[in-house]
C-alpha cells in the first residue's frame, strides 16, 4: 500500500509539475494582491530542491523545519490579502505541489 500511495503521489506531483513547466500560469500577472506571491512560491520550490539534495539528518530537519514555515506563512499571506479566485486556485495548486513534496520527504526520511 505505501508503495502505491507513494507512486500515486509521485505522479500526481509529475503531472503539476509538467502542467507548470509548459505553460506558466498568468492568473494572476494582473492582481495588486498578489504581489510578491510568485517570488514566495519559487523560493519555497528551491527550498525543496535544497532538502532533496541534502544528506546530513541534522541539516536535513532544519530545512524541512523551515519549509514548513514557510508554507504556513504562505497559506496565511494568501488568505489575508484576498487575491481573485483564479489566482488564489493557482497559488493553492503550488502550495499543493510543496506539501506533497514536503510529504515524500518525510516518509523518505523515516526509511
Amino acid at each position: 500500500m505505501k508503495a502505491i500511495s507513494k507512486a500515486a503521489l509521485a505522479l500526481l506531483f509529475a503531472a503539476n509539475a509538467a502542467a507548470f513547466a509548459a505553460e506558466p500560469p498568468v492568473a494572476c500577472a494582473s492582481d495588486p494582491a498578489a504581489h510578491g506571491m510568485r517570488e514566495r512560491m519559487d523560493g519555497m520550490r528551491e527550498q525543496m530542491d535544497r532538502i532533496e539534495h541534502t544528506s546530513a539528518p541534522g541539516e536535513r530537519r532544519a530545512l524541512m523545519d523551515l519549509h514548513m514555515k514557510r508554507m504556513h506563512e504562505g497559506m496565511r499571506t494568501l488568505r489575508d490579502r484576498g487575491a481573485g479566485d483564479r489566482c488564489r486556485i493557482e497559488f493553492m495548486q503550488a502550495m499543493m505541489e510543496q506539501m506533497m513534496r514536503h510529504e515524500l520527504a518525510l516518509r523518505e526520511e523515516e526509511r
